[in-house]
């Protein structure tokens, strides 16, 4: 017996000439799309041909040029090297003497020699009592400025402490004296100026101003230490509980000058530089009897340290300097060091 009827909905394939008619209209749309492009890039010549314009890329812009840095190292002067060589006493050579020189870039001329002489009429050494000038201050202050100028590096050296006619002239306010109360002698007889009073510190402040007002480069302090021989246990040092010995008290004081010279200096352009026995760069820059300790309380406030020594002791004394900040002081030009500053003694 056959069953209900009915309808029931087809669930067969699609007939095959619809599938081909969806693909002839995709293709026409696609066709159609694609000449419309093309004709936006159709151009025509002087004939009348058609071309096809192809675009170009678009070129992207160079990245700048980045400029060269230079950079430029300079070396400080402290540590360039430093060729010079001493005058000597007569101020009207002083120029003859320059010429001569083989190829030295600096001089060094004796403004106050050991044992005080002045061999520059300083004007503030005319108000201190027992300063004393040497016949030849006048014509340093003739030959002088033509020394400084032309660029020329000048060195004026100054004999601190070691100076008899002001010391026993000032006894009370600037000697250093003996336990006694009175002037101390030395073991070569001289008598010492005392670090520790005012006016010796006033009076050296003064002479070092000058210099560099003159117009010196450079200002090489000699003779800054205590006695070193004689009968030093009769030396009235003076003392202060606060620095514990007399060792440390008297490097205080030769400290404290220095600083006061380096203080008064100001904003002056001129180096501060100081000279010391080899003994005494051998001990480590140490001597408690001459109250220095170089690398504690001075060379802080110095340029240079220039040590009296021979050629062939050089390169081991300077192991540990830069080139330009210590200076041997040697008596004929180095050919054999490595080390090449130095300070020449002539006369």
């Amino acid at each position: 017996m056959a069953g209900p009827r009915g309808y029931h909905s087809y669930r067969g394939r699609s007939p095959k000439w619809k599938i081909v008619l969806a693909v002839l209209l995709v293709l026409v749309i696609l066709g159609s799309v694609g000449f419309m492009m093309v004709q936006e890039r159709i151009v025509y010549d002087e004939t009348g041909t058609p071309h096809l314009m192809v675009p170009e890329k678009k070129k992207e812009d160079p990245p700048p040029e980045e400029e060269p840095v230079n950079i430029t190292i300079q070396q400080t002067e402290k540590n360039q090297r430093l060729q010079a060589v001493q005058l000597g006493d007569d101020p009207a050579a002083w120029l003859a003497e320059v010429e001569a020189a083989g190829g030295q870039n600096a001089f060094a001329v004796t403004v106050k020699a050991p044992g005080g002489q002045l061999r520059y009429p300083f004007a503030e050494a005319s108000a201190v009592s027992g300063a004393s000038a040497a016949k030849t201050a006048a014509a340093a202050a003739e030959a002088l400025p033509a020394l400084l100028e032309g660029g020329r590096y000048v060195i004026a050296r100054i004999s601190c402490l070691r100076d008899g006619g002001v010391a026993r002239s000032n006894v009370e306010t600037m000697g250093l004296k003996n336990t006694g109360g009175y002037i101390f002698y030395d073991g070569n007889n001289e008598n010492w100026l005392d670090p520790s009073k005012q006016a010796t510190r006033d009076y050296l402040c003064a002479l070092a101003v000058e210099c560099a007002d003159l117009g010196f480069d450079e200002i090489l302090l000699t003779d800054l230490t205590y006695p070193t021989v004689g009968k030093l246990d009769k030396i009235a040092y003076g003392s202060d509980p606060a620095y514990g010995t007399q060792a440390a008290y008297n490097t205080e004081q030769i400290a404290n000058l220095l600083a006061a010279v380096k203080d008064a200096l100001g904003d002056r352009d001129v180096k501060l530089s100081l000279e010391l026995s080899e003994a005494v760069m051998g001990n480590d820059g140490v001597d408690e009897t001459a109250g220095i300790d170089l690398w504690n309380t001075l060379m802080a406030r110095l340029d240079r340290v220039y040590v009296p020594t021979a050629e062939d002791r050089v390169d081991a004394m300077v192991t540990d300097m830069e080139e330009g900040v210590l200076i041997p002081e040697l008596t004929a030009v180095p050919t054999t060091t490595e080390y090449q500053s130095y300070l020449l003694l002539r006369g």
